[in-house]
């Protein structure tokens, strides 16, 4: 036996698959969270991003991942709706976020240095994530319209 046979063999029935999704997920969100916790709690204990960069490039290798493989699947979010107004919300969001992060981080420069860059960070970040979300989106749209209408091959339209 080779081992193509061995990984193409199905142990599992149907419910079993799904409860083995559910757990690989549930999995693959405690990981992502914790990572994202390990690097805010590095940085802020003084960590340099040389320090921290395994740990970055785990992150970002875990999202860059998710994202394309949701995209390319035609699938968006459970809960969300791909629109301009849920990523304005998201994007809000995370620009505080970093506005919070930012105060805490650049407290020690003073506090009007530190609103000043939190400000200029918590703008930035929802900046850039409202343009990335609204890329994805667009690239969301796209890849689901072609899974929902499936284009005919030239060779079936001559027949």
């Amino acid at each position: 036996m080779n081992l193509k046979e061995i990984f193409k063999r199905e142990n599992l029935d149907e419910m079993q698959k799904q409860t083995l999704l559910k757990i690989e997920s549930r999995g693959f969100w405690a990981l992502w969270v914790l990572l994202l916790a390990a690097l805010i709690i590095e940085s802020l204990l003084g960590f340099t991003p040389r320090e921290m960069a395994a740990e970055w490039f785990i992150f970002m290798l875990g999202c860059a991942y998710s994202i394309l493989c949701d995209v390319r699947a035609g699938i968006w979010d459970r809960h969300l709706k791909p629109n301009t107004k849920t990523n304005a919300a998201v994007s809000v969001v995370g620009g505080v976020a970093m506005f919070v992060w930012g105060l805490i981080k650049f407290a020690e420069f003073g506090m009007g240095v530190a609103v000043l860059q939190a400000v200029f960070l918590g703008v930035c970040t929802g900046v850039l994530c409202f343009a990335l979300l609204q890329l994805s989106m667009k690239a969301y749209k796209k890849r689901h319209a072609e899974l929902e209408n499936p284009k005919e091959d030239d060779d079936n339209e001559n027949k």
